[in-house]
């Protein structure tokens, strides 16, 4: 039942999908580029287009959507460097209505793909690294907690942001042969970005604590058998490491993941001039901040994910922390 019910909610948006793009690509021929009515049809196929693909995510086997989303990745990856490199270097871009539309759908789903990505490595690390003490080592004696990593994933977007507000005064020519590098920054500066957030506030309750890199105890050393585990080596002190925030936090954060990647893409084609009174670079600033948010909502409640993705896996840590506060 639960599954049939998966796949109506995938078909119905599917259809919507679709129709929003008919939709879409129907007033591009009526209406003026910079109209309002054609604004307000690119937003609606845009967010059903990513919402779409966001419920396959939870949907679908997320091992099936994983191999699908590497195809995908890497055609659409190849027809990029294809074309970055004829645009930038050859000047052979063809001109036409067609290829318009073609490169129009490709942008969507490139860009869309970098909030899923993050969507699925945040649920693989999850799924890999839960146990406290993981694969972060120094010197083999010394745990990096994700707080501290999460704090230099920020820095370096930091340092990401200022180089990329450097590169904006470039002259034209200079634009056209370091497009692809400023491509690139805006690029790690979003995953850096939300990365950072997501490690930050995942293990919020050690940064309140400033524990940042500590010794392994010998007791946490594992058997050949305990390794069969991700989670046996949870503690008293992990508890609140496991435990659900209040609120929940997850389902807006991949609303706001979606929200970020169309604003730093789309600029003032996502949120009009018109009706919001932002010129673009106040909108790509603005969809780092939100980037910033959503993945600190998914960090803070991480494990209702984990819980959505990988029931089983869930079931496992439920049962241990329940004996473990007994």
């Amino acid at each position: 039942m639960k599954k049939n019910r998966g796949l109506l909610i995938i078909l119905a948006l599917f259809i919507l999908s679709c129709i929003t793009l008919i939709y879409y690509f129907n007033n591009k021929h009526t209406y003026a580029a910079d109209s309002i009515e054609l604004t307000t049809s690119r937003i609606i196929f845009i967010v059903f287009f990513n919402l779409f693909f966001y419920a396959l995510i939870f949907l679908l086997n997320i091992d099936y959507y994983i191999q699908i989303f590497k195809i995908v990745l890497i055609v659409i990856a190849s027809i990029w460097i294809f074309e970055l490199l004829t645009w930038a270097y050859l000047d052979l871009t063809p001109i036409s209505l067609q290829y318009g539309t073609f490169w129009e759908v490709i942008i969507l789903l490139s860009f869309s793909l970098i909030g899923q990505g993050l969507i699925i490595y945040i649920i693989y690390y999850i799924r890999k690294n839960t146990a406290k003490y993981s694969e972060s080592k120094v010197f083999g004696r010394y745990h990096i907690h994700e707080g501290f990593i999460g704090i230099l994933f920020i820095i370096i977007a930091l340092f990401l942001f200022i180089l990329r507000s450097s590169l904006l005064f470039l002259s034209d020519i200079l634009w056209k042969r370091l497009s692809i590098i400023l491509w690139l920054i805006q690029i790690f500066l979003f995953i850096s970005l939300y990365l950072g957030s997501f490690l930050f506030f995942r293990d919020w309750h050690d940064v309140l604590r400033f524990k940042f890199i500590e010794k392994i105890k010998a007791s946490n050393e594992l058997s050949q058998k305990d390794k069969l585990s991700a989670f046996n080596r949870i503690t008293q002190e992990d508890i609140h490491f496991y435990e659900f925030p209040k609120l929940i936090y997850y389902p807006f954060g991949i609303l706001l993941t979606i929200f970020a990647v169309n604003a730093l893409v789309y600029g003032t084609d996502f949120l009009p001039m018109e009706i919001f009174y932002l010129e673009t670079e106040s909108i790509i600033r603005l969809g780092y901040l939100i980037c910033f948010i959503a993945g600190g909502m998914i960090g803070r409640d991480w494990l209702r994910l984990f819980r959505k993705v990988y029931p089983n896996l869930y079931e496992e840590i439920k049962i241990i922390i329940s004996k473990l506060k007994k």
